[in-house]
């Protein structure tokens, strides 16, 4: 009867131990999702940003030598991500497309030649393209500059609320998912009051009740963490065999390095502190207190 009752224990034990487990590991993949969907919003921010273009208009009378001069120029400037050029043929063919006619009956031939530019996505705001506005103007045989700027300001306008919904979002699912594994251990913990009170009363030293509570809520996280990556990997590799769907950007894995750093310490430290907190709360707690 003993033995079985001991058996009914560690089983009790160890699905209590599991379902903590899996608990941590389901608010660490809600976590994850958001950071996935964080890191690929910045990446589509930056693609958006970087379809920003200028269109350099060059001087009519510029010879083959100075354009290649001139690209050569303008490609070394840091805020430059590409440079085209385009010929005064190729302009002029593009507007008589556009317009439905030839238009150089009329007007002449008008048209320069130009390059366009994209630029880098650090460099899209609108002091920087002011900046770049102004720089650009000042080089030789270049006779004008131009960018949307109303479609630079929707832009920038348009990302900088999605980042601060995002980010709020970000805020309060942290909050929540720190809530959700508190109360996970906390309850864990509980059923465990009468050890704790029992540990004390028999002269254990706190050091020696912390200890194996806390090094259990750690692994706990520990094991929370990695079923949590495991599962985001999967995810991940999914998203990428069907590369067709182009939901998930692999342009810069780093990213998805740093957020399972983040979430293995998440794990292991939200478990510390909950464990920590719960047991002292249990070593401070009246014994008449404990039954209720």
């Amino acid at each position: 009867m003993a033995v079985q009752l001991d058996k009914i224990t560690k089983y009790r034990l160890a699905s209590s131990k599991v379902s903590t487990v899996f608990s941590i590991a389901l608010v660490l993949i809600m976590i994850g999702l958001l950071g996935i969907v964080l890191i690929n919003a910045k990446q589509i921010s930056d693609k958006v940003r970087e379809n920003i273009g200028f269109e350099v208009m060059l001087t009519s009378d510029i010879t083959e030598g100075q354009i290649t001069k001139l690209q050569q120029q303008i490609e070394k400037k840091p805020y430059v991500k590409s440079v085209i050029f385009v010929s005064k043929e190729a302009s002029t063919q593009e507007m008589i497309d556009m317009l439905g006619h030839d238009f150089r009956d009329i007007v002449g031939d008008i048209i320069p030649p130009s390059f366009q530019l994209k630029i880098n996505a650090d460099y899209t705001g609108i002091d920087s393209l002011l900046m770049i506005e102004k720089e650009l103007n000042l080089l030789e045989n270049v006779s004008d500059v131009n960018y949307q700027k109303s479609y630079v300001n929707n832009i920038n306008e348009n990302l900088n609320s999605i980042s601060l919904i995002l980010l709020i979002i970000s805020g309060v699912l942290l909050i929540i998912a720190i809530a959700l594994i508190g109360n996970t251990i906390r309850l864990a913990i509980y059923s465990k009051r009468f050890i704790i009170k029992s540990m004390l009363l028999v002269g254990a030293k706190r050091s020696t009740i912390y200890s194996p509570f806390i090094f259990s809520g750690i692994m706990q996280g520990l094991w929370g963490a990695i079923l949590a990556i495991i599962t985001l990997s999967g995810l991940l590799y999914l998203a990428y065999t069907r590369s067709g769907m182009e939901i998930i950007s692999f342009d810069n894995p780093n990213y998805y390095a740093i957020l399972f750093g983040i979430l293995l310490c998440a794990g292991i430290f939200i478990t510390w502190m909950a464990t920590w907190v719960s047991v002292h709360k249990y070593i401070k707690m009246k014994i008449d207190k404990l039954y209720i």
